[in-house]
């Protein structure tokens, strides 16, 4: 794995301090363009087969990819919790 790629996972999983207004408010800044991303990459999915852009494979992937990073950072704000025993 390429160091850039790692120092990439441990950003995703940094600790995020959610009582902090504007740690949370930077954190959420963070996510505004793996949404915009994702929507864009969405759009192109939908689109009539003569109109898309990219390709479904390269879609799906993307799609994927970026839905794994979003429940990483998700994963990071609100750690799961363990059930009820």
């Amino acid at each position: 794995m390429s160091r850039s790629r790692v120092r990439d996972r441990a950003r995703l999983r940094a600790p995020v301090e959610t009582t902090d207004p504007a740690a949370l408010a930077a954190y959420a800044g963070e996510l505004r363009p793996v949404v915009a991303n994702l929507r864009a990459l969405a759009e192109d999915a939908t689109a009539a087969p003569s109109q898309r852009v990219h390709a479904r494979a390269y879609l799906r992937r993307e799609l994927l990819r970026g839905i794994r990073e979003l429940e990483a950072r998700i994963d990071t704000a609100a750690p799961a919790t363990s059930p009820a025993s």
